[in-house]
């Protein structure tokens, strides 16, 4: 997809459905195609523009498809307590409590750690709103796609309603 012509090139179509999550029905690839010559009759520069957008959530799908469980780390929390190393504590010479002998203030012969290991942002979250950018410049240039993704994303969020399972 990386040629500099302004014309849409065979997998285009595919690639506009699938980076606006489009259904693949007749009516919807029509919509699609009517929507792709209107861009290339009245603004053709904006064929190159569409195109790049297209490549570049391509990209990102790649890389969200290429992620492990790394890119998902889960928060971690470690805690260790113990003697200080080369203590008295630590050789067993001295009492651990504070009850046992009050001359030793066992709270210093102690060391505290704690390791917090979080992703504050995910790396696919952050793919996934740069790819939700690039769909939204899309429809920019591809105006009377509009409808359909907003009405693809009603018929979703329908399904998942809890007043059809009611019934």
């Amino acid at each position: 997809m990386t040629t500099t012509s302004s014309t849409w090139q065979p997998q285009d179509q595919e690639a506009i459905r699938q980076a606006l999550g489009l259904p693949a029905t007749v009516p919807c690839l029509d919509a699609i195609g009517r929507a792709m010559a209107d861009l290339e009759r009245g603004h053709p520069a904006g064929v190159l523009s569409a195109r790049a957008l297209l490549d570049a959530v391509v990209l990102i799908d790649q890389q969200l498809l290429a992620g492990g469980p790394e890119q998902e780390q889960a928060i971690e929390k470690r805690s260790s307590s113990g003697p200080i190393a080369g203590s008295v504590a630590a050789g067993g010479d001295a009492p651990l409590q504070k009850a046992d002998v009050i001359a030793y203030d066992t709270a210093l012969l102690r060391h505290e750690s704690e390791t917090i290991y979080a992703n504050p942002r995910s790396s696919s979250a952050a793919l996934l709103s740069q790819r939700r950018r690039y769909s939204e410049q899309l429809l920019l240039l591809l105006p009377a796609m509009a409808s359909w993704v907003h009405f693809t994303a009603a018929a979703a969020g329908s399904l998942g309603n809890t007043s059809l399972l009611r019934g």
